[in-house]
């Protein structure tokens, strides 16, 4: 037998679109009534009853997964500095970059740009940038603008520049790898703060993936420490560069997080993994 829509309906639309919640079912002691808001129905089950119900949605909104490009095409023209953007829309990256492990000051504010017409948040360092998606169903996630075709992919932070080699020095500095670019900025926040004096350089390679491009910015180094991911697709990028490395007799340091990547991580934990090469 199924539920009365009213024992429910009301409790459920109060939800978020894929929310649930355990609710009191009429006059029992406790709550033993699950209630769901799914994209296409609301609808309930009691554990006590035995009973479920469900009441499908006639006007919905369609959420569609935004497939785009991915390739690399031109900083768009209508760009804008985050500070110009709108409070909401200001709000939501915020949003982002907090829950990411990033709140204000992580970023340097220059880097910081909008692009309203695929609404993502551009990382940008004159004429390249990465545009990380605020809707998880515009993917990819990650896209790359700007003059890359001839250039390592790879985002570097602390003593060089952002799609070039680290600037050169009479004594090399060790390199700290990141899988992605808001851990390497992460990172370089943590040695900005704790050993500003450190010549140590954060390189975010964009994956895992080793290529030839990538190998001048990592042999003939003091140690080339890696911040990867702590889980298996990045013990599986550390065992590889490695690997890779090994030929030229460059040590590679595994300097993983447990779990997580460096970004969810405190300062003070990031530059714990890093104090044996400031």
């Amino acid at each position: 037998m199924a539920l009365p829509r009213e024992d429910y309906l009301r409790q459920a639309q109060a939800l978020p679109v894929g929310g649930k919640k355990r609710v009191r079912h009429n006059f029992e002691s406790s709550a033993a009534m699950d209630v769901y808001n799914d994209g296409e129905k609301w609808s309930a089950y009691c554990h006590r009853c035995h009973e479920g119900g469900a009441v499908y949605k006639e006007h919905q909104r369609v959420q569609r997964v935004v497939l785009e490009p991915d390739r690399i095409t031109p900083v768009p023209a209508t760009v804008i500095q985050l500070s110009d953007a709108t409070q909401y829309e200001q709000n939501r990256i915020w949003e982002l970059l907090c829950r990411k492990g990033c709140p204000p000051g992580v970023i340097p504010e220059e880097m910081l740009w909008y692009e309203r017409s695929v609404q993502r948040l551009m990382l940008r360092s004159g004429t390249l940038a990465l545009g990380r998606a605020l809707d998880q169903r515009r993917l990819p996630k990650w896209l790359c603008y700007g003059a890359w075709h001839s250039l390592p992919m790879v985002w570097t932070t602390r003593h060089g520049a952002v799609g070039t080699q680290p600037v050169a020095s009479a004594q090399p500095s060790s390199v700290v790898l990141t899988e992605d670019a808001l851990s390497a900025h992460k990172v370089a926040k943590a040695i900005d703060t704790f050993a500003p004096e450190s010549s140590l350089v954060v390189i975010a390679t964009l994956g895992t993936i080793v290529t030839d491009r990538f190998l001048p910015y990592v042999v003939n180094r003091p140690a080339v420490v890696c911040m990867y991911d702590g889980d298996p697709a990045g013990q599986a990028g550390f065992i590889a560069m490695r690997k890779r490395l090994a030929v030229w007799g460059q040590p590679v340091l595994d300097r993983r997080p447990a779990k997580g990547d460096p970004k969810e991580n405190d300062l003070a934990e990031i530059i714990e993994k890093l104090e044996d090469f400031l």
